[in-house]
């Protein structure tokens, strides 16, 4: 009954933010390459009946934890294999954190009734967030996983607090499904400051040290019933990488999107653009260090910032699950001060006039562009225009919330036709589906990101080569496909692909593998491996 009117207060923001979001999400099909690669995933674990082990072009997969295909899984069980249902999947769990960012607020502060819409509004109004949830992604889980888990700590009885151990347990074990053990990072920074903000910790900490560490064990154990039947049932280079390269090769010396100890300070700021641009939020910096409702969110913060930048391994957004303690500050600092800065309005302005002035901007790039994109831009534009003026007119937390998300859909919405045409991947993936199931098989020069497998409903691996390895493989299977990223479209007379499409700076083509052979190989000129967004015409 309680819940029931807490998140009554919460209505506005969740069913603004809900219904932005599904009409964003199903502008376009999945995006490579994280949904489609999150979605061929749960496809493979699916089709080939591994139910424990994640599996990437039929091997085993170590770099992620099975809750996201699970949860696609359930759906799939229900209404077949589809991309609606995952799409669908990624909206709820982004209005839950939502709704549990609000609830948080409401938990930390009962005596401030203001603060938890605020704080939902907050998290509505974060555009990274947003745009993010329209991936089909393991950080959305993970995040309603840690806020379970901190409200499950800041549970109360009355004026007590009295945390829910169990609850907090089954936080912990989901979210190391979610994502493995940085679960314990976002999860371990306010637990192990809590003698700075809890009550409970304060007022008896050995026993609130022993209770918080049985229940972390509790949730390691929930995990291991999922982790060692996996490790059972992986090859020995599974279990290596699960168990080490996992986690301490992503420390030090990361194999994978290594940075430099500072990348996170000017990230952050982009992230969380504008709202820490205006100078209405440093003036409350000092009076929201010292507000005791906020010691939480600030070392959850702070802590969490501090162990990424040490550690050597850094993608934007793996801080998501923490966005919602900035909610709860920005959302503090509008509680005080309710009319904010200008600064909102300008940036929603400065992109207004930017969509506005695309086609003059077009007409002065050399790269060409969709020829609707000039004018879905200017229609944006002329969209955002207004919205701008009102934002500068109202002032108040929910309607500069508002504004910054309809911004970013329209934003999205505007671009939708440039990602339609450059990320689309779908025809080639279909051809391939098609020949796989007549008997052919298929190779790919580079790195294969399983961009092909889940919309081409691949049964069988992809041989992934190198050129060299490549043009072996094409002597030995002549009238099989192989499938290439080439810098120029192929324009050639002569022999010609069964399928070309552009893919962000390159073209996708699909050869038969006797004919690619036989080009010159100064002909097909093969992409590198960096990724840029640039739209190549058909």
């Amino acid at each position: 009954m309680m819940l029931a009117r807490d998140l009554r207060d919460l209505r506005a923001p969740l069913l603004a933010w809900a219904a932005v979001a599904l009409v964003s999400m199903f502008l376009h099909g999945p995006l490579p390459l994280y949904s489609t690669r999150s979605l061929a995933v749960a496809w493979e674990m699916w089709d080939r009946g591994s139910w424990l082990v994640p599996l990437f072009n039929a091997a085993p997969y170590s770099h992620k934890t099975p809750l996201l295909p699970w949860l696609i899984h359930a759906g799939w069980a229900v209404a077949g294999v589809n991309d609606v249902w995952p799409r669908l999947l990624m909206v709820l769990l982004g209005t839950v954190a939502i709704a549990q960012t609000g609830l948080l607020a409401r938990r930390l502060a009962p005596e401030r009734p203001a603060l938890a819409p605020l704080a939902a509004w907050a998290m509505a109004g974060l555009w990274y967030y947003f745009l993010f949830a329209l991936q089909v992604m393991y950080e959305l889980p993970l995040a309603v996983a840690v806020l379970a888990g901190l409200l499950a700590l800041c549970r109360r009885e009355g004026e007590d607090w009295r945390p829910s151990w169990a609850g907090f347990a089954l936080a912990v074990g989901f979210g190391l499904l979610a994502k493995g053990p940085v679960a314990l990072l976002h999860l371990g920074v306010p637990l192990l400051t809590a003698r700075a903000w809890h009550p409970a910790a304060r007022a008896d900490g050995r026993r609130f040290a022993r209770r918080a560490a049985l229940a972390v064990l509790g949730g390691i154990a929930l995990f291991a019933l999922w982790l060692v039947p996996a490790l059972v049932l992986g090859d020995p280079e599974y279990r290596r990488a699960l168990l080490l390269t996992q986690t301490a090769g992503r420390i030090k010396d990361s194999f994978d999107h290594a940075e430099p100890w500072w990348w996170y300070a000017p990230m952050v700021l982009v992230l969380l653009a504008p709202w820490w641009w205006q100078a209405w939020w440093w003036r409350q910096v000092p009076a929201l260090w010292r507000d005791a409702a906020l010691r939480m969110p600030w070392r959850w913060l702070l802590g969490v910032l501090l162990l990424f930048s040490l550690i050597s391994g850094k993608q934007p957004y793996y801080l998501l699950p923490d966005f919602p303690a900035v909610a709860l500050l920005l959302a503090a600092a509008a509680e005080r001060r309710p009319r904010l800065g200008w600064m909102p309005g300008l940036v929603v302005l400065a992109l207004a006039l930017a969509m506005l002035a695309a086609p003059w901007i077009a007409a002065r790039i050399a790269q060409p562009f969709p020829p609707t994109l000039p004018a879905s831009a200017q229609l944006g534009g002329a969209v955002l225009l207004p919205l701008a003026l009102a934002m500068w007119r109202w002032r108040t937390l929910p309607v500069q919330a508002a504004g910054v998300l309809l911004a970013a859909a329209v934003l999205h919405a505007a671009g939708t036709t440039l990602l339609r045409a450059q990320f689309d991947l779908t025809p080639t993936a279909q051809l391939l589906g098609q020949a796989q199931r007549a008997g052919r098989q298929i190779a790919f020069i580079g790195e294969y990101q399983l961009q092909y497998h889940f919309a081409g409903r691949l049964h069988a691996p992809i041989a992934v080569l190198d050129e060299a390895d490549a043009r072996r493989w094409a002597e030995r299977h002549p009238d099989q496909l192989i499938v290439v990223n080439s810098l120029q479209a192929w324009d050639a007379p002569g022999p010609q692909p069964l399928l070309q499409q552009p893919w962000r700076t390159r073209w996708v083509q699909v050869w038969r593998a006797g004919t690619w052979r036989a080009l010159p190989a100064q002909q097909l000129p093969l992409a590198p491996a960096a990724y840029h967004l640039r739209y190549q015409p058909r």
